[in-house]
């Protein structure tokens, strides 16, 4: 068996040659499949894909306009009534209710500075806000335009009612000045008791107002 068995490789060894070889080489002796060909391109036919839409077809809606007056569910088999019509809101006037807090010159005619909604704006004459256009500045006061409408919105003038600083006039009295009481600060040194200054003891409120003099005696 042994002595064979190297026969019988031999054999098939050569048998595989020769497929690869049928393989490899074409019936003229030349090597196969040695350069790439490009495939044939594949053409798709995509009408082809989409399925067939159903035809148009009439259909009688008498039925269902007939079923839409007698409604099915209602009680009266009346359809219901239309909606009422949506409520249009006036336009909110803001200018109504504006204060004028300043006026400003500066490079062209100038403007004035409002009060509108709570916010303060800076508005330039002949520029329109809340659909007024500022057409005129006065001395105090500024004049809104809108189509043959005008409003005026006067300059406030500020309230004195606290203390400026001002000294009085000269026909105004000075206020009275309480006398301040004697102390160990305000005294001048005495030399009984070696330059140390002694308080005085002070006279003991009676209650009764302070009085001004002018030119005569306070009253007791």
């Amino acid at each position: 068996m042994k002595k064979y068995s190297l026969h019988v490789l031999l054999f098939v060894n050569a048998a595989l040659a020769l497929v690869l070889a049928r393989l490899w080489i074409d019936s003229s002796g030349h090597l196969r499949n040695i350069r790439w060909q490009a495939p044939a391109p594949q053409t798709a036919n995509y009408p082809s894909m989409v399925p067939a839409l159903p035809r148009a077809v009439p259909t009688d809606t008498s039925q269902f306009i007939a079923m839409l007056d007698r409604p099915v569910f209602s009680p009266t088999r009346r359809p219901p009534p239309p909606p009422p019509p949506p409520e249009e809101k006036a336009p909110t006037d803001n200018l109504s209710t504006a204060q004028l807090s300043g006026l400003f010159m500066g490079d062209g005619d100038g403007g004035a500075i409002i009060q509108i909604a709570g916010k303060h704006r800076r508005v330039r004459l002949r520029e329109v806000v809340e659909g007024w256009a500022l057409s005129a500045i006065q001395d105090r006061s500024v004049t809104f335009t809108q189509g043959g409408q005008s409003r005026v919105l006067q300059l406030p003038r500020a309230a004195l009612t606290t203390y400026t600083g001002l000294p009085p006039s000269a026909g105004t009295a000075a206020p009275p000045v309480a006398p301040r009481p004697a102390t160990a600060q305000n005294l001048p040194p005495s030399p009984a008791n070696n330059g140390t200054p002694v308080p005085q003891p002070t006279a003991r409120p009676t209650g009764r107002p302070l009085v001004p003099v002018f030119g005569g005696s306070a009253p007791q």
